[in-house]
């Protein structure tokens, strides 16, 4: 019993390591397969991805819900990372652009973060707003920055360039006609252009309100 302290048995060690793997299995599963097949997938299937039983999905996790939790919150996490590099920036309009386009490609390879961000009550609990919250003042402020430099129309809110973005990375086969994997990127950059300040047209309408970040009544 050295320094007075019992020793760890080794059993006891080897199990909590393999039960770290598990885990760590269980989130590179669901990373993947939210990002592929969106938040509709089954225990039984994330289960079986991570090669493990079900049971150890719910030993470690509690629930399928708190796994996809845990998966798209590592997801915002690099959209909070784009944030941050974009508001460290020194150019308005290139961070404001790069900015856009990080989120947009994100939105694009990840169908499970599309579901979640275009208002999938299950997954808006309290848990996200932080999160969503940084993304939501990130581009406010970029926007402003981009105003204030005069590169972009000043009756356009951070709200207009959100929504806007959201449909360059919606799909786009429509009518027949099929846009190719990175088709976004062309979207992207007709939306830019057209946030320009120069040769405008006053804007019709009001712009887009806020709504909850979490469902009414609980977290």
């Amino acid at each position: 019993m050295p320094n007075g302290r019992p020793e760890q048995s080794e059993p006891a060690v080897v199990e909590r390591a393999d039960s770290r793997r598990k885990r760590r299995r269980l989130l590179a599963a669901a990373k993947v397969m939210v990002a592929e097949q969106g938040l509709d997938i089954s225990s039984a299937e994330l289960a079986a991805r991570a090669e493990v039983g079900v049971g150890t999905l719910y030993r470690r996790f509690g629930s399928k819900e708190a796994l996809l939790e845990a998966t798209l919150l590592d997801v915002m996490l690099e959209s909070n990372a784009a944030a941050d590099r974009a508001l460290a920036g020194t150019e308005p309009v290139r961070d404001l652009e790069e900015f856009l386009a990080a989120l947009v490609e994100q939105w694009v390879s990840n169908r499970g973060l599309a579901e979640f961000i275009a208002g999938s009550d299950v997954y808006h609990s309290d848990v996200f707003v932080p999160h969503v919250t940084k993304i939501r003042d990130a581009l406010a402020e970029l926007t402003a920055r981009a105003q204030r430099v005069g590169s972009i129309r000043e009756d356009v809110t951070w709200r207009d360039v959100l929504v806007l973005v959201q449909a360059a990375a919606s799909p786009v086969d429509v009518l027949g006609i099929m846009g190719t994997p990175a088709h976004w990127r062309r979207s992207l950059t007709v939306m830019l252009d057209g946030l320009a300040a120069k040769g405008r047209r006053t804007l019709p309408g009001e712009p887009p309100v806020d709504g909850p970040l979490a469902p009414r009544g609980g977290s």
